[in-house]
């Protein structure tokens, strides 16, 4: 498997350090290739994107002039780019503001090959389990395999269900005579995917945000929550984040 990572400093020195680190970590990894592009400019690196496509991994500076990290991180997120980010800084003063951008993990620099090495791990355990999950989705012309990871949520439209993915772009399921919950059931297999309302299925890797009214997703989706169920949908969407061990502000 091909990992596609984007280095964004503006200190070409450290550029050298983690092709170094990463060339050394390719003799545990032997699985896996990496691709790096490396960029020295949050503004070089989305206009890349732009043109060329997405990473799966960004390791990006936080302290960089004009665009600092922590801004080109919410830049990729705005893009409905959902590649996973490793940040690195010579501060620990921004931690609680990288995991706003859902960042994978936060080295301080000079970073040690033993941290950079455990971080790795962890992204490509992720990739990997982000990877096999699927669902097939049958539409009036065709059937699509869709990643999980990607679908945003679900929802029922008459008879059929309109799946969110997050590059912006939909999918139409063919009708169903059955109920939502039971054509929904190969999303609802998952944990990571939770039945709001009567109409809804969302993806809580998604969720941002959880209030009264709506559960707020990355892109700026709303999916409103049933005001006798917000407790049970915040206290979900929690338990699935501590599940995993991941950092999310709430």
């Amino acid at each position: 498997m091909q990992i596609r990572i984007a280095l964004c400093d503006d200190e070409t020195s450290c550029h050298e350090t983690i092709e170094k680190l990463l060339k050394d970590y390719k003799q545990t990894a032997s699985l896996f290739s990496f691709g790096l592009s490396c960029f020295s400019s949050g503004r070089k690196l989305l206009d890349y994107i732009d043109e060329n496509g997405t990473f799966d991994l960004y390791i990006l500076d936080i302290i960089m002039p004009d665009m600092n990290g922590i801004r080109l991180g919410s830049a990729l997120r705005e893009r409905y780019d959902d590649g996973m980010i490793i940040y690195l800084t010579s501060s620990p003063d921004f931690a609680v503001e990288s995991y706003n951008t859902d960042a994978l993990h936060y080295l301080l620099k000079p970073v040690n090959g033993s941290r950079f090495s455990l971080c790795m791990d962890k992204a490509l355990s992720r990739l990997n389990h982000l990877r096999e999950k699927t669902v097939s989705i049958k539409t009036p012309c065709s059937t699509r395999i869709v990643p999980i990871h990607n679908i945003l949520y679900a929802e029922r439209v008459k008879r059929s269900i309109c799946y969110y993915l997050n590059d912006g772009t939909t999918i139409n399921s063919v009708s169903s005579c059955g109920t939502f919950l039971h054509a929904a059931a190969p999303l609802l297999a998952y944990s990571s995917f939770l039945a709001v309302g009567s109409s809804f299925v969302v993806n809580l890797y998604h969720v941002t945000e959880v209030t009264k009214s709506d559960m707020l997703l990355t892109g700026g989706y709303l999916v409103p929550v049933p005001r006798r169920t917000y407790e049970t949908v915040k206290s979900k969407w929690a338990d699935y984040w501590l599940d995993k061990g991941d950092i999310h502000v709430i």
